[in-house]
Formats: C-alpha cells, structure tokens, sequence
C-alpha cells in the first residue's frame, strides 16, 4: 500500500514539476534580412539610432538600433499574464515599449519591464545577426 501511495505521489509531483514553471512565449515564425542602412529603413539609419516595425511573428517585430553594429529585435506581443495586446513604440522618447491593453512597459535595450508594470518577465527576442552590410533576422534556436 505504502509503495502504491510512493508512485502516485512522484507521479503527480512530476506533473507539477515539468508544467508548472514553464515560460511560454507568443512567438511566430520569422526568417528575414535587411539592408538597414538604406534609404527605405532610413530611421535605423547608423546616425538616427531608431526603430522599425516588421511584418512577421506573432504580431509583428520591432527592430531597434542599439549603435553601428548592434540591433535588437522583439516580438510586439505583450508578455503580462492574461494579456493579448501588441506593443507600440513610445514616439515621446523612442525607448520604451508600451502595451495599451494593460499599460505595460518595457525598455528597449533589454527588453525588461519597467517597475509598475503588470508584466513580470522579458519580451521574447529574436535573434539577429548583422554582417555590415545586411541584417539577419530569425528564431533562435
């Protein structure tokens, strides 16, 4: 009886071991490059240290210039639990990410939520990789 007992309560601890604590993420599929320092992308232009909106993801990517040779790239889902909205850039400063749905946000060079925010963890990121000339956009993997 005692073994039985034993195996049902590692059974259901190991269910709540491996659902529990997962992160999940809203992400799509995204698989692009760029040319940034062209004329139709000319806010991530090297001297305007901007950002751009793409199609792609979840619901949308946004591309921000850190410097030069540095880009950061978001999935434009918000990450606050029972939140579905889409991220927007805040045009008054242009480093914050804000969400109107539940009034998150989140700076731009990490990802990470301000202080206040309903959101607890990070924006999903995707990977990119800039050769100097293109930048290449995907999932990490």
């Amino acid at each position: 009886m005692k073994r039985h007992i034993s195996i049902i309560l590692g059974l259901i601890s190991s269910c709540f071991l491996f659902t529990s604590c997962e992160e999940t993420y809203d992400y799509g599929y995204v698989n692009f490059f760029i040319e940034p320092d062209s004329a139709e992308y000319f806010n991530l232009n090297y001297g305007n240290r901007k950002w751009e909106y793409f199609e792609g993801g979840y619901r949308g990517v946004v591309i921000f210039r850190k410097n030069w040779d540095e880009f950061i790239t978001f999935e434009r889902s918000c990450v606050a639990q029972d939140c579905d909205g889409r991220l927007d850039v805040d045009t008054t400063n242009d480093v914050l990410l804000h969400c109107p749905d539940c009034d998150s946000k989140y700076i731009y060079y990490d990802g990470s939520p301000l202080e206040g925010s309903k959101a607890k963890r990070m924006l999903y990121t995707y990977c990119c990789y800039f050769d100097g000339t293109y930048l290449w956009v995907n999932n990490c993997q």
